[in-house]
């Protein structure tokens, strides 16, 4: 047959050639093989993709009324606050409950002290805090605590300090308690 007797070198020569051009061989034609390979997978992709778009326009009559939902439950939250135009008229609003409460609790307010109004949630609401200084005892403190909690308007306690006095009259302990409360309204600016 035919004996092709190459010189050593040039064998090398040949193979490293012939390896040169089947890497270009392979390079020109690896974007048409990539294009084919990736075109199925992103066919998979954009189909999920679109089944994720048709379920959101499907919930979207759904979103349509938990918005109308939401919007009634924050107008009638919102019905809870306290009703005055600045942070002074809401302080004097607060402060009207507060003795009110207070005189239907049978507890003593000593003092009212009204502080800085404070942001809540992003600048849209203001919290008033109202601090007093109560003396009654611990019935009536009960009781003056429930009625903040059961408020019609939404009013939180911040901090409370109790102080404990211990009286003896004839053979009975008589408790007095007085209390350093802070009570929030909160305010729609």
């Amino acid at each position: 047959m035919l004996n092709f007797k190459i010189e050593k070198n040039k064998k090398y020569l040949f193979i490293a050639g012939a390896f040169i051009l089947l890497l270009g061989g392979a390079y020109r034609v690896w974007p048409y093989l990539e294009e084919i390979w990736w075109t199925d997978q992103e066919i998979v992709l954009k189909e999920r993709r679109l089944e994720k778009y048709r379920q959101i326009v499907h919930e979207g009559d759904g979103l349509e009324a938990r918005l109308v939902s939401l919007k009634k439950d924050l107008k009638q939250r919102e019905s809870r606050l306290l009703t005055g135009k600045t942070p002074s008229l809401a302080a004097a609003d607060i402060q009207q409950i507060l003795h009110r409460m207070a005189k239907e609790s049978k507890v003593e307010i000593k003092t009212v002290r009204i502080l800085q109004p404070e942001k809540v949630d992003q600048d849209e609401y203001l919290s008033i805090p109202v601090q007093l200084n109560i003396t009654c005892d611990i019935r009536h403190l009960k009781e003056f605590l429930y009625k903040i909690k059961t408020s019609p308007k939404y009013l939180a306690v911040k901090k409370a300090g109790i102080r404990v006095f211990i009286r003896q009259r004839s053979r009975e302990l008589h408790y007095t308690i007085t209390t350093d409360i802070t009570i929030l309204g909160f305010l729609k600016r």
